[in-house]
């Protein structure tokens, strides 16, 4: 969980140092009290959608991710942070469901799981059932976002990646503008994305020191988007799981390293 605790450090201080961003005249202005028959009562959803709402829930999450970093050795402190960071990820995608990407969705599930799977009495049953659901999620969702990819028409041809960093907010980086004057350079790296991905599933077939060298290079192929695409937190919600895939294959090929 520490990886995806430091990405949650990064959010929630990209969100305290650009406060405005956040304010009633902007996309990602507060709308929480405009979700209908809503079981939380409509003051609280109004307070959610004041500044000082975002403020609160980005304490909590920064809260949560300290509880894991400084106490990684305590289940207890892990459970703890895990709740404070989904319960801050829950409102703040009900106050505005905007400005997020798969790092983010990643790491609000893995904190759901550890919450889920604490319910069990047993801590070794409990954490191995967390770890075990980390990993069929990280399955997925790297399969399903290849096949994906794979049925759409931009990325069959190539161009999915240069029209992405064609937009102000992707394509700002010196390795943006680098892709964007090789055209055949895009193309490649837009039908490789769909290629890893599509086979990601193979990982689970190979031994556990080949699979972390897989496993690695996924790492780097993240933090490659991240520095192109200006996302300081892509890298760290996908690399926490990353953790849980290994402990699979290890427990697949009879190891015992969590």
């Amino acid at each position: 969980m520490a990886p995806a605790a430091v990405g949650e450090v990064i959010d929630a201080l990209e969100a305290l140092t650009h406060i405005t961003d956040y304010g009633p005249d902007t996309i990602l202005r507060g709308r929480a009290a405009m979700v209908p028959s809503h079981f939380l009562p409509v003051a609280v959803r109004r307070a959610l959608d004041t500044t000082g709402g975002l403020v609160v829930l980005k304490l909590a999450s920064l809260a949560g991710a300290g509880s894991v970093l400084l106490g990684r050795r305590s289940r207890t402190a892990q459970i703890a942070g895990a709740g404070l960071i989904f319960s801050s990820r829950w409102l703040g995608d009900l106050r505005n469901p905007y400005g997020r990407d798969g790092s983010d969705q990643m790491s609000g599930l893995i904190a759901g799981y550890r919450l889920v799977t604490a319910a069990v009495p047993n801590a070794e049953a409990s954490d191995d059932l967390f770890l075990r659901a980390v990993s069929a999620q990280t399955f997925v969702s790297y399969l399903a976002s290849g096949l994906a990819k794979l049925v759409g028409s931009s990325w069959q041809s190539g161009e999915a990646l240069d029209q992405v960093l064609q937009t102000r907010q992707y394509g700002q980086s010196p390795a943006a503008r680098l892709i964007r004057e090789h055209p055949p350079l895009a193309r490649l790296l837009t039908w490789f994305t769909i290629a890893w991905e599509t086979g990601f599933p193979v990982v689970y077939l190979l031994p556990p020191n080949r699979a972390r060298l897989a496993l690695t290079g996924v790492k780097a192929f993240h933090l490659g988007i991240a520095a192109t695409m200006g996302l300081p937190r892509f890298f760290w919600g996908f690399s926490s799981a990353h953790a849980a895939v290994e402990y699979v294959i290890a427990q697949k090929r009879g190891g015992h390293d969590r």
